[in-house]
């Protein structure tokens, strides 16, 4: 007999999802900024990693602040990337549900000189929205509200594009036990 117990948690909710933005991007490519291939996204939970050198020459350890960032090892600039954020929760009783706030956020490269990058965020963007708005049950235990937020950068940064999509999901609490 197979066993369908699963933990619901904030982390396992997280796991999730981010499995779910991989599932609904998967047959998308993007550019990078070597130019020389087409990737898939990279999907990471809660933050970028940290960037390090891919060499270990002695040298690169004795470079200035100034060298390091011209290096563009910044995680943000290896792009196409998405994080999956869980930006707050709220418990509102201790038998009530658990509400989790998250925030979807992308950087892709583009350096088409029609300076239209925002194009390819605004798909990412309704790539999510439709995929919870026409079904908002993700894992058969996590209920998204339906209430959606996104947005853009400000700032012009060609050739980066970034953008984001919030939304809330509810996910069942803890029963009290019936000592009778």
């Amino acid at each position: 007999m197979e066993n369908n117990v699963r933990a619901v948690t904030p982390l396992f909710f997280q796991q999730a999802l981010t499995d779910e933005v991989k599932k609904i991007t998967e047959d998308l490519l993007f550019c990078t900024p070597k130019g020389d291939e087409l990737v898939h996204l990279d999907v990471f939970m809660q933050s970028l990693p940290i960037p390090v050198f891919e060499s270990s020459d002695q040298e690169n350890e004795n470079l200035s602040s100034f060298e390091y960032e011209n290096n563009q090892i910044d995680p943000i600039f290896k792009c196409p990337w998405c994080t999956v954020k869980i930006i707050n929760g709220d418990i509102p009783g201790i038998n009530e549900r658990q509400v989790l706030n998250v925030a979807i956020c992308f950087g892709i490269y583009n350096d088409d000189t029609s300076n239209q990058g925002h194009r390819e965020i605004l798909n990412l963007i309704q790539r999510v929205y439709s995929r919870f708005a026409i079904d908002p049950l993700l894992d058969k235990q996590y209920t998204c509200t339906g209430e959606f937020e996104w947005a853009l950068q400000d700032e012009d940064t060609h050739p980066y594009f970034f953008g984001a999509i919030s939304t809330t999901f509810k996910m069942t609490g803890y029963r009290r036990e019936n000592k009778f």
